[in-house]
């Protein structure tokens, strides 16, 4: 596959991952501006796309990177340890991304031979597709699309007339979208509603996820929504070293009022310091042991189980509330220090809970999980 300017792109993307470091300073650098605007600076997505972060997971057939979902994870940590927004909206970008492989070969080429390509999507609110002259006529209403305002693609899940899911690829302009993001946290992420009226998409962009994916590997084995449990856990885990690190900062210095000790000489706080920093190795570590483990039988046998299925679910929602957990710890301890809207241990906290808040974050997840200890009845579905 590939086009003419892939021996540029690769020059550019190796560039940038050798540059990785740099590339993470001007993410720090870029998050103030990038919340109070609420999307994502343009210089910075241009960043973003040169260094393939968009197409992280996209095969290098197809001009991606490719790279192993173990690393793609650290990466997304690190991100998240500097701006929480910027991760998720390179996550919630890459994972999407490897839906377009259900696709034809010649409509994968020709999205992801543009540099500048990503895609966006959102949870569906009403949405009907049905077959019409031509391909299939889309009418819909999608929300929480993060990223949008610098897709180059849009894709949605929509109802079928004739029973089941069907997810429409079709280009920004051809949708409307409706400014509802005025958030809490993770204000970066410009998570905007889109709708579409009769749009007629061709029958060659849509993807039937009923059907064998047209790329068959580890990535398109394992179910879209779980690699988005496990990453937007990743995600997590960035923001809660991040909150740690910014409380170990206040930590040196702050002696709060009529206290006789520095934060940092306060036995109560050094104990709650060591008891999350425990917390969150125990997350990281069994978030990636877990995805490791799931990866490495994928990998051999091109199948996952219903096991794996259940493992992978509960780590993502474990670890989010672990994260969680840790946050809220680090806040504490930091006092009024910490509610000051341009203190970073603020934005964390924010951040943090929004993404509890996700759909991949609910608790309701475990009740599923104990039921298939007890009994092995494991419930297939959107998110599981």
């Amino acid at each position: 596959m590939g086009f003419v300017l892939l021996p540029f792109l690769k020059k550019v993307i190796d560039l940038a991952l050798e540059n990785f470091a740099s590339l993470l300073d001007n993410i720090a650098k870029s998050a103030p501006l990038a919340e109070q605007s609420r999307r994502l600076p343009d210089q910075l997505v241009t960043e973003l796309r040169m260094s393939g972060a968009f197409r992280a997971l996209i095969p290098k057939t197809f001009s991606g990177l490719e790279l192993p979902f173990e690393q793609y994870l650290d990466i997304i940590k690190r991100i998240a340890e500097q701006d929480a927004s910027t991760a998720w909206c390179v996550n919630q970008a890459a994972v999407i991304a490897t839906t377009s492989l259900w696709l034809p070969n010649q409509i994968i080429s020709e999205i992801w031979e543009d540099p500048f390509a990503s895609v966006a999507n959102g949870p569906p609110y009403s949405c009907t597709i049905n077959y019409a002259d031509g391909g299939y006529k889309l009418t819909g209403h999608w929300g929480f699309s993060s990223g949008c305002q610098h897709a180059t693609w849009m894709t949605g899940p929509a109802r079928f007339s004739e029973g089941g899911w069907r997810s429409a690829f079709f280009r920004p302009d051809q949708a409307q979208f409706d400014d509802t993001w005025h958030v809490a946290g993770l204000r970066a992420t410009g998570s905007f509603e889109f709708r579409v009226k009769d749009l007629l998409v061709p029958a060659s962009q849509i993807v039937n996820f009923h059907d064998d994916s047209t790329v068959k590997n580890d990535i398109t084995t394992i179910p879209t929504s779980l690699m988005f449990a496990v990453s937007f856990a990743a995600v997590g885990l960035g923001v809660a070293k991040g909150a740690l690190s910014d409380v170990i900062k206040i930590a040196q210095s702050k002696k709060p009022r009529w206290a006789a000790l520095r934060l940092r000489e306060d036995p109560d706080v050094q104990r709650f310091l060591g008891k999350a920093t425990a917390r969150w190795r125990s997350a990281d570590a069994y978030l990636m042991h877990t995805a490791a483990e799931v990866l490495d039988s994928v990998r051999r046998n091109q199948e996952i189980s219903h096991k794996q299925r259940s493992q992978l679910r509960m780590a993502g929602t474990h670890v989010i509330q672990e994260c969680a957990e840790v946050v809220d710890l680090a806040y504490k301890i930091s006092g009024s220090t910490g509610i000051y809207q341009d203190e970073l241990l603020q934005r964390r906290f924010q951040d943090m809970h929004v993404i509890t808040q996700h759909v991949q974050g609910r608790e309701s997840y475990f009740g599923l999980l104990g039921r298939y200890a007890i009994s092995g009845d494991y419930e297939t579905g959107p998110m599981t």
